[in-house]
């Protein structure tokens, strides 16, 4: 079976894993404030933060903009669900802006829509990598005289204008997840030019413990996760996963099982800082690789599977391959699935929020959760098994209706 994701793990990873050991605090501090500068200069912004998570991050970006209680935050149509009640939780009433289905991203128009007496700020994600367009939104928030956040979870390395996704907003959010191109097994980063937001947050996140363990932990989880994926048994145990009976279920499943490794927020380790570090000093050449191969199995897929439009407005970051299924992408998976192809669906790709939050309005995102596909392309994944792919899904798209 080829998963639809795998995680870039290095030897390295381990040792510093082991290094953790005998770090001090002061040691610790030292690194992250290294990575901290690093980040910073790699977005091209004043601050970076590095904070326990990329919710956690948006979190603090929400609290220390003062929204609360009956304010209203517009956020995309199609994106990830969990934020709903991380924004519900604080009181602020999120609303959904729809998306272009060709490039997944909102637009000055869709959000233009939804702005209103009550709203506060606007969240925009440059969703899979495709930077959506940043320079208007915030000519458009600061004609509203509302702030803008950017969620770049997926978009380290994409670029508008010449200027990084993350420098456009009053504050922007990183994830550093596993599967992220700087990967530090968690964390994440609040990345600002707002000299007295960042003072704020960073007074707020002084108190929090230092501690090396729980991000060690996480990888040591996902270093099984990861063999189990590479073990022959993956192929039956993902058939019986990703059925169309269980799939939902397992996908909440799994999501809450990594709520619970999260644990609660922790000052960034030392461990994540010497991991951030070494990462972010190969983004861009990953970044390039990894684009590459994209386009380059982009365009020998068959045309019933729509590629992402990623350069609409800027260059994009690699994250992952999500096309768009002329067809019923249910049956489509089940043939994957029979001939050894992993492929995500439904909430497995993003979620509609819109649908989750009441509204009938946003065809756009109704669209893109109906028909994107999640198709396995990652670093580590040879020639072979990426022409292996192609002839399936050019068969399996010929012989469905």
């Amino acid at each position: 079976m080829i998963p639809r994701r795998r995680i870039a793990l290095e030897f390295d990873d381990l040792v510093d894993a082991l290094r953790c050991l005998w770090t001090s605090a002061e040691h610790a501090a030292a690194q992250v404030a290294a990575f901290e500068r690093a980040f910073a200069a790699s977005i091209g912004v004043r601050h970076a933060i590095a904070t326990s998570s990329g919710r956690d991050a948006l979190g603090l970006i929400l609290d220390e903009l003062d929204l609360g209680e009956g304010d209203e935050l517009v956020i995309p149509a199609y994106t990830l669900g969990e934020l709903v009640p991380l924004i519900r939780a604080r009181g602020i009433v999120p609303v959904p802006a729809d998306i272009d289905p060709t490039t997944f991203n909102v637009t000055p128009e869709s959000v233009t829509h939804r702005i209103g007496p009550r709203t506060r700020a606007i969240l925009i994600v440059h969703l899979l990598g495709a930077p959506c367009d940043a320079p208007a939104l915030r000519v458009l928030a600061d004609a509203h005289s509302v702030a803008l956040i950017e969620d770049c979870a997926h978009a380290p390395c994409a670029r508008i204008d010449g200027r990084a996704a993350g420098s456009f907003g009053h504050a922007a959010l990183f994830s550093l997840e596993a599967t992220k191109a700087v990967a530090a097994f968690g964390g994440g980063v609040v990345a600002s030019d707002d000299d007295a937001l960042v003072a704020r947050i960073r007074a707020r996140i002084a108190s929090r413990p230092q501690r090396e363990w729980p991000p060690v932990r996480k990888a040591l989880l996902k270093l099984i996760e990861e063999l189990g994926v590479r073990s022959p048994a993956y192929g039956l145990v993902a058939r019986l996963m990703f059925s169309e009976r269980r799939a939902g279920r397992f996908d909440r499943l799994y999501r809450r099982a990594h709520d619970k490794v999260r644990g609660n927020a922790t000052a960034f380790s030392g461990f994540q800082a010497r991991l951030g570090l070494r990462k972010l000093a190969r983004m861009q050449a990953r970044n390039r690789r990894l684009n590459a191969l994209w386009e380059d199995f982009a365009a020998r897929l068959p045309e019933r599977l729509a590629r992402q439009r990623r350069d609409a407005v800027g260059e994009p970051a690699f994250y992952n391959f999500v096309a768009r299924f002329d067809g019923d992408i249910a049956a489509l998976r089940a043939a994957a699935q029979s001939t050894g192809l992993d492929l995500g669906i439904g909430s497995e790709v993003m979620d509609d929020t819109a649908a989750m939050l009441g509204f009938d309005d946003c065809p756009g995102a109704a669209e893109a959760h109906a028909r994107a596909v999640l198709i396995p392309l990652y670093e580590g994944l040879s020639e072979r098994r990426r022409a292996r792919m192609v002839d399936v899904l050019v068969r399996i798209c010929r012989e469905l209706p």
